[in-house]
């Protein structure tokens, strides 16, 4: 999975691609979105990365100097998603974090649950749902009525913190969003739909998966 640190961009039209040589014997690549002046650019070798007028799916990071430094591996072409490989990686990843995660949601969230295991809603969509985006991962489970509880959610940094929020059932989470993907059918170029939900929504590429947002 990609760092926390990594801002996300789903659905970006790339327009005024080019390549520049370096100093450094590198190749300086920059593109902007079709709708905005905002420079994205990375450095690579001379062959072209990037293809006016595709839909892509980024993962960048601000420098220093406020440059928008794209991570190639989080840079994938949203023509290219299988919505099912997609679901079946962020599983997996999720998988591998699981210890970490509920240690994180045990010590966090508290609720009065008694009928299983309840995940605060950011452990949630990291456990269940970042192959789509934070949002659209919670107003899904809202349409579905996937069962949830109000909950208290603490910041380890701040030992008086005490917010109200929203746990979901552990038990059902997997399967509701498999069903998501399995229903989902292509809407456009960069968005799907599913019968089981009411909006459009963009599925993450493998490379673009984050739990950032």
């Amino acid at each position: 999975m990609k760092s926390r640190e990594l801002f996300t961009i789903h659905d970006l039209i790339a327009s005024n691609y080019t390549i520049i040589k370096l100093a450094s014997g590198n190749y300086l690549h920059k593109f902007t979105p079709a709708t905005t002046a905002t420079v994205y650019e990375f450095e690579a070798n001379a062959t072209p990365v990037v293809v006016e007028g595709e839909r892509y799916n980024i993962g960048y990071t601000i420098d220093a100097k406020g440059k928008n430094i794209i991570d190639l591996s989080a840079l994938s072409l949203t023509s290219h998603v299988n919505p099912m490989l997609s679901f079946l990686a962020a599983q997996q990843i999720a998988k591998g974090n699981y210890a970490a995660e509920k240690a994180k949601n045990d010590q966090r969230v508290t609720h009065s649950a008694k009928d299983g295991y309840y995940w605060g809603k950011k452990y949630a969509w990291r456990m269940f749902g970042t192959v789509i985006a934070k949002e659209a991962f919670f107003q899904y489970l809202d349409e579905i009525g996937h069962p949830s509880i109000p909950c208290i959610t603490r910041d380890s940094d701040l030992p008086y913190s005490n917010d109200q929020s929203t746990a979901y059932k552990e038990d059902g989470l997997e399967e509701a969003m498999r069903n998501l993907i399995v229903s989902a059918t292509k809407a456009s170029a960069a968005y799907f739909k599913s019968p089981l939900y009411s909006k459009k929504f963009t599925i993450k590429g493998i490379n673009a998966i984050t739990d950032k947002k």
